[in-house]
């Protein structure tokens, strides 16, 4: 390695430590987990074999999230259960009157090495905004009171955010449409709380900006769901850093970036857009290179 032989070895070593990837056994604790990448992300992880671990699923109705995600986890083809013995499921509502407490978010993820936040609503006022479920409270203030829980959490090693393409382009079509209610402006601020609590704490954060969410599961309230545009292709994926795409990206490619960012050992600190194409999906190895293409 670089460093070897010098005086900083040991220093180094504790920091590539600290942002090690998520390892068998691990607890990765899932904010969103209902959501149609959320739960495409928790069957990712359930199902990954040998690995076997272990899923805080905070959410605001466990009875439900249960019910989501537990058949949802099955898949059609092989009939087979989800493991229940994986989950735990921890009643947390991030916004309202009755929003979980700093003291109670860092609970819900105690001994966790992993943390995913895949929340958000729509960008535009809708029914899904009651409550207070607006793009201001969700991903902008419930996003930073995650980010600043975690950075008290001493075993996080791996903490990735969903956010959307468009977050740096505000002014530029279509994004400048997208923004009319601040949804992007919120995620990007939600963004910059991520990466200030990582930087204080010492975790790795990676940042996914994915295209126009598109096929199933379906959730929102958009063109695509009345529609049912399954759009881009089935796995291949362009990624790019920063924020330069534009397009569609399936859902479950982007579950699968995911996933890749809290496993893969060359994914520390980034922050990439992800659009899928016509290409065969990457391997783990084609992850590596294309999170490698995106460092320093």
């Amino acid at each position: 390695m670089p460093w070897e032989g010098s005086t900083t070895s040991s220093t180094s070593t504790a920091v590539q430590s600290k942002k090690s990837p998520i390892k068998p056994n691990d607890k990765i604790v899932i904010f969103g987990a209902t959501g149609g990448v959320g739960q495409l992300v928790t069957k990712k992880l359930s199902a990954r074999a040998g690995k076997n671990y272990q899923l805080g699923i905070a959410a605001r109705d466990v009875a439900r999230a249960k019910e989501t995600l537990l058949s949802s986890n099955a898949n059609d083809d092989d009939d087979q259960a989800a493991d229940e013995s994986k989950f735990d499921f921890v009643e947390l509502n991030l916004v309202g009157d009755d929003k979980a407490s700093e003291a109670q978010l860092q609970k819900a993820m105690e001994g966790a090495t992993g943390i995913v936040v895949s929340v958000g609503t729509t960008a535009f006022p809708t029914k899904r905004w009651d409550g207070g479920n607006s793009p201001k409270a969700i991903d902008m203030e419930a996003v930073t009171r995650i980010a600043n829980a975690a950075s008290n959490v001493d075993t996080i090693r791996r903490m990735v955010l969903l956010t959307s393409v468009g977050v740096t382009r505000t002014n530029q079509m279509p994004f400048l449409i997208l923004n009319l209610f601040g949804v992007l402006d919120a995620k990007r601020s939600g963004e910059d709380a991520v990466k200030s609590a990582a930087n204080e704490a010492g975790f790795s954060y990676s940042i996914v900006r994915p295209g126009r969410l598109v096929g199933g599961p379906y959730t929102n309230l958009d063109l695509a769901k009345l529609f049912q545009i399954e759009g881009g292709a089935e796995n291949g994926v362009d990624v790019a850093f920063g924020d330069e795409l534009l397009g569609d990206c399936k859902r479950d490619a982007c579950a699968e970036a995911v996933v890749q960012c809290l496993e893969n050992e060359s994914c520390i600190d980034l922050e990439f857009s992800l659009v899928s194409n016509e290409d065969k999906a990457l391997t783990d190895d084609g992850w590596s290179s294309a999170f490698a293409s995106m460092s320093g």
